[in-house]
């Protein structure tokens, strides 16, 4: 009898704590069937989540969050995921260490800026979602610790740390690679190649400007700069649509003159291209596409032309971008074999000897002495031979 008496009591315990622990466990809910008032979505009231999580005494947790919505916010039990409002945020779990952080994040999804100035406000000073500034988080900063907009050039391209207050051609120098969008600072990589060749700190000829080679925009959002993702707005419910679907492809358009510089007294117009299957330059000035007319060099300059020759000819090269220094050896933009660096229809002389005639360019050993009067548009000889004159 007693055995019995205690085979109903312990029944009796267990049913009642199997009740009490069933009452304790949320009520599973069907997707998009939310447990949270409305206004918990609703941006422009009071009860925002995002409002409502930023009060928070003590600070909140996200553990709350992950109860329902699972450890890494894609739906859990509530089957409802964090990410079908907002992309990137949680932060945490997008984020990752081994994804990159949010330099990884903005480069797999083509630099979503306008995802970030939904919180953060369109100036990523604050906004009405988040009140936290981008520029004061001690990313967002450069080399002295002054904020810098995540809008500037060289946020996604060039030089990082380059400093704030920066405009105008130092701003676009700074913004050149090496770091190229992808974060590559090697000059075999396509995306920095020979930018840092070309630029003031070239070695070898004029310098060029970005822009001279393509076009600049005013801002980030501007034609001819990388796909923009598109922020669609439905109430309260923002994301970023189509933000991985365009590669970032550069646009190589040629708008220096000297590039297209027309020579042979206008028997030669290059037209130059880039080609981005083979990542070759191909048809320019800068590199030998250029014509001199013995009928236009002054008398004291036309006894350097072979006897048959009636013009001087460069080399015409196509030379590989990320190649390096091979790609741009003398001989390919001027000469004929790599121990023959004078042109076609031109006498052959030692490398030694250039620098009688082109003294105030070139030494004896055949080092560049002045580069802004290397591939500048002109012939630069000595006073002796006649001076500088046009590529006639």
């Amino acid at each position: 009898m007693k055995t019995k008496l205690a085979i109903l009591i312990a029944g009796a315990l267990v049913a009642l704590s199997c009740s009490e622990l069933k009452n304790s466990i949320p009520v599973p809910v069907a997707p998009g069937v939310s447990v949270h008032d409305p206004s918990w979505i609703d941006k422009s009231n009071a009860g925002f989540h995002g409002k409502q999580l930023l009060a928070a005494v003590p600070a909140w947790n996200d553990q709350k969050c992950q109860v329902c919505h699972g450890g890494d916010y894609t739906g859990g039990t509530a089957g409802v995921a964090c990410y079908s409002c907002h992309d990137p945020y949680p932060h945490s779990v997008k984020f990752a260490v081994a994804t990159g952080r949010h330099v990884g994040y903005l480069r797999s999804r083509t630099f979503p800026l306008q995802a970030c100035q939904a919180c953060h406000g369109t100036l990523f000073t604050g906004g009405p979602v988040v009140a936290i500034s981008c520029e004061q988080s001690g990313c967002h900063v450069d080399a002295s610790g002054n904020p810098k907009s995540p809008e500037t050039c060289n946020t996604c391209h060039g030089t990082f740390s380059a400093p704030a207050n920066l405009t105008g051609i130092p701003l676009l120098l700074s913004a050149a690679p090496p770091r190229d969008v992808a974060g590559d600072t090697s000059a075999s990589a396509p995306g920095v190649g020979a930018h840092q060749k070309h630029l003031i700190t070239g070695t070898t000829g004029k310098s060029v400007n970005c822009q001279e080679c393509h076009t600049i925009p005013g801002s980030w959002t501007d034609p001819g700069h990388i796909p923009v993702a598109t922020i669609v707005t439905a109430g309260s419910r923002f994301s970023a649509l189509s933000h991985s679907s365009v590669a970032l492809t550069p646009v190589v358009l040629f708008n220096d003159t000297l590039a297209n510089l027309v020579t042979g007294n206008g028997a030669l117009a290059p037209h130059p291209s880039f080609d981005l299957s083979t990542l070759k330059c191909s048809n320019t000035y800068c590199h030998g596409n250029w014509l001199l007319l013995k009928s236009s060099a002054p008398a004291v300059a036309q006894g350097v032309y072979d006897d048959t020759a009636t013009v001087i000819a460069g080399a015409n090269a196509a030379p590989v971008w990320n190649a390096g220094s091979a790609a741009g050896a003398c001989y390919s933009c001027h000469g004929q074999a790599p121990d023959r660096y004078t042109p076609k229809g031109h006498i052959v002389y030692a490398l030694s000897a250039c620098s009688i005639c082109h003294g105030d360019v070139v030494d004896a050993n055949g080092n560049i002495l002045n580069r802004a009067k290397h591939m500048n548009g002109v012939i630069d000889l000595v006073a002796g031979f006649g001076g500088p004159r046009p590529m006639k």
